[in-house]
């Protein structure tokens, strides 16, 4: 068992050496780089759509963003969205660890908002399943304040994941897979032409699996299939639709501090520990999409884009869970003190969504003299409807946390149906200006109305206008300096566990940085960042169930990436953020957020014969420590180095891969709570896949 503990200064020292090792690391690869055939370059970050809503490319976008592509993620043993970016700077767990209930990443400390094919997906903290990776391009990650294009969303940014799209050649894959937790999946992706005009692709995923606590299933069912059609070269129209039903009660291990943290010689409560009611405890999740995306060029200066999306989704959860906070402090969370015995919460909700999202906008071209532009104007609307029973008891009952007996709690009993139904319409115009060799400035402005309406509740209505601007100056072909300022709004959809609501959260940020892409296979972004979010949450300093508005969230901090990607050869990802967060009124880091974290993560690709190929790979990821007050008790999450690695064989069109996240199985405490509990952190996974490519 590896232990890393390291004071301020060896924390940066550490840092500081990853990214210097990042810059060594690849300076033999741009060499390679320069004389490989360029059709061995993958660029995975030349261009992007998220940040300008139109294919831009990254060297000239005046706003951190990054991309990681879904070869990427299962390179590095990804199985969701979060692990998915856990090589990207300034992207952390929202919520300390895995949490089976939702898809929850932190930008720059404030919560991400997920979008799919630019349509937003979550309204706040909805229960739908979590998104599958086999589904997927790319995760477009967008970092700082979007609201400009996009209307609600968090100040610290978007994640935008780009579904998989048919392709008028043939081909595909299959997949079957074996892993801890008896995790047992086989996928199929196939794609091809019907016609000259029409291709189709099916992705298709099974999953039998259980998690890491007892009792705790992490089952699946996929079928997502797609036709896009092409009359002409200046038109493309894809329709995809989705069905995905899974069967995975919350799993995030929530343990008390006096068995974990803190536990004393033969104390420690085990990883696997279960905590619910094997009868009661469930999260059964039904999801239904129908996508059209459509695409007509008028012209070489004129082009119309429609995006839309009828979502329907029904989810059952219910979970027993501890109750760690007592007021007795950190060190004895027990009620009575000395005992094992802890009360139980029990929450339970039986919802059903209806979401209809458009998004449709018209790009025009023109020219002023010597100076180009490019004209968007656009209107969205979205309408997200849930019809909910919930139910929140705390203190229920009492489990033994060391010798647990199931059977004591009671089923949910629900009380009336509560509607809420929220619309949002937004206007937009941008302005992406080109001077040439010079420089570019990217202007926007967006006008929203949001209405939202409640059972026995007044409306809540509110109109907000968001503005951004950013400038890139083109010192060189390769090297861009940029500065922005944008604005963010974001709704607050849904209830606390007290039925209480939430009005709306309003952010602005300031960002310098500079972006160099040396080759067409190497990007480096460096940006200082000053980002403010007003109507902050936080946690009820009296109930830590409770979430409360008050206040301004600051944020600032600076942030590396190096992305270099030779296909066959070699690939490298190095990270590096630097973060403060404070909430009006306290002088100290805002719990949950770690000042320091750093990853690097590299594959090589070595030619055994002329056909057969072995690739290995492997990460290492530090995150700093973190710290949470409540009153006068202080509770510091300690700092932790995880190193994960890869092993594939490819043979043909066969490949067998060895992935393992946490080699060392490391005991790690990603988020602990003075409220006197602790999350637990990943347990070493490994997962071996049989692949086959057509």
């Amino acid at each position: 068992m590896m232990r890393v503990c390291l004071n301020r200064a060896a924390v940066m020292r550490g840092s500081i050496g990853v990214s210097l090792l990042a810059l060594v690391c690849v300076q033999p690869a741009f060499a390679q780089s320069e004389v490989a055939d360029e059709s061995d370059i993958v660029v995975t970050a030349a261009t992007a759509t998220t940040a300008t809503k139109t294919d831009t490319p990254i060297l000239r976008i005046p706003q951190a963003i990054e991309v990681v592509t879904t070869e990427e993620i299962q390179s590095r043993g990804g199985q969701n969205i979060r692990e998915a970016l856990l090589y990207t700077a300034g992207v952390s767990s929202a919520t300390g660890g895995d949490d089976s209930r939702g898809d929850f990443n932190s930008i720059r400390g404030h919560e991400s908002v997920l979008y799919v094919d630019g349509l937003k997906r979550n309204y706040g903290f909805v229960f739908m399943p979590r998104v599958d990776i086999n589904t997927l391009e790319r995760v477009e990650v967008l970092i700082g304040p979007a609201s400009v294009l996009y209307g609600s969303g968090s100040a610290g940014g978007l994640t935008n994941l780009q579904t998989k799209r048919p392709q008028f050649e043939f081909g595909g894959g299959a997949s079957i897979s074996y892993g801890t937790f008896d995790r047992k999946e086989a996928t199929v992706d196939i794609t091809g032409p019907l016609s000259d005009t029409l291709a189709a692709r099916f992705v298709g995923v099974v999953r039998d699996s259980d998690s890491r606590m007892d009792y705790t299933p992490n089952d699946r069912i996929l079928a997502q299939a797609a036709l896009t059609w092409k009359p002409t070269d200046r038109t493309d129209i894809t329709a995809i639709g989705i069905y995905q039903h899974d069967k995975n009660p919350p799993n995030y291990n929530i343990v008390p501090l006096v068995g974990s943290l803190y536990a004393l010689p033969g104390q420690r409560i085990p990883d696997s520990r279960f905590f619910g009611e094997p009868g009661i405890n469930k999260g059964d999740k039904e999801y239904t999409a129908l996508s059209l995306l459509a695409t007509h060029a008028f012209s070489d200066v004129l082009t119309f884009r429609s995006s839309n999306r009828y979502t329907w989704a029904n989810t059952q959860q219910a979970e027993y869970y501890l109750a760690t906070y007592f007021g007795a402090g950190p060190l004895d969370p027990f009620v009575p003190a000395g005992t094992t015995q802890v009360p139980r919460n029990l929450y339970a909700i039986d919802v059903k969504y209806d979401v209809f999202n458009t998004d449709n906008s018209l790009a025009f071209k023109f020219d002023t003299g010597s100076i180009s532009h490019q004209l968007l104007a656009g209107v969205d609307y979205s309408y997200f409807k849930n019809a909910y029973k919930q139910v929140f008891i705390g203190f229920i009952d009492t489990i033994d946390v060391y010798n647990p007996v199931y059977g004591t709690g009671a089923a949910p009993v629900f009380g009336a149906t509560t509607t809420e139904v929220l619309k949002q319409t937004g206007f937009y115009l941008q302005d992406q200006i080109d001077f040439g060799e010079v420089a570019s400035l990217v202007l926007g402005i967006r006008h929203d109305r949001y209405r939202r309406n409640e059972t026995a509740k007044p409306q809540e209505a509110t109109n907000k206008t968001t503005k951004r601007a950013g400038l890139t100056i083109n010192a060189t072909p390769t090297l861009a300096p940029y500065v922005s300022y944008a604005e963010s709004f974001l709704p607050i959809v849904g209830q606390n566990q007290l039925g209480q609501t939430y009005v709306p959260l309003v952010g602005k940020q300031k960002e310098i940085g500079v972006k160099w892409q040396p080759l067409r296979s190497t990007m480096l972004r460096v940006s200082l960042y000053d980002l403010e979010e007003n109507n902050a949450l936080r946690t009820d300093p009296l109930n830590p169930f409770l979430q409360t508005q008050t206040g301004t969230k600051k944020s600032r901090g600076v942030e590396f990436q190096a992305n270099h990607n030779v296909e066959d050869d070699l690939s490298l990802t190095a990270a590096f953020s630097y973060a403060t967060a404070e909430l009006s009124g306290e002088n100290f880091q805002t719990a949950g957020i770690p000042k320091y974290t750093a990853s690097l993560f590299g594959t090589k690709t070595v030619e055994l014969t002329s056909d057969v190929r072995l690739r290995l790979g492997g990460g290492v990821r530090y995150q700093g420590k973190q710290t949470s007050r409540s009153g006068a008790f202080i509770v510091v999450s300690p700092s932790y180095t995880l190193v994960d690695a890869l092993v594939a064989f490819d043979y043909n069109k066969w490949t067998l891969q060895l992935n393992a996240v946490n080699l060392f199985d490391e005991r790690y405490y990603p988020g602990c709570s003075a409220f006197g509990s602790c999350a637990n952190g990943e347990p070493r996974t490994v997962q071996g896949t049989l692949s086959y490519r057509f």
